[in-house]
């Protein structure tokens, strides 16, 4: 199971807690549970996502040489 569906189900679990039956001590440890592991995997997956290398779509941006004129208007 990948980590943006277990976020899913476990906010899916966080969202059903209350209508559960379940006694109030366990209740609220369990929520506890849930959101610590919410919190951990949310961490996971912004550590993963800045250790990817930014991808590049456009050449990187260099000066004209004195003398030559532009090749492409500036935007701004």
């Amino acid at each position: 199971m990948s980590r943006a569906s277990t976020l899913i189900l476990f906010g899916m679990l966080i969202i059903l807690m209350p209508y559960s039956g379940l006694p109030s001590a366990f209740r609220s440890l369990l929520m506890f549970v849930l959101g610590v592991c919410v919190f951990g995997i949310g961490i996971s997956m912004r550590v993963r996502d800045n250790r990817r290398p930014a991808s590049s779509s456009t050449a990187p941006i260099t000066a004209p040489e004195a003398g030559e004129p532009p090749h492409t208007i500036s935007p701004i």
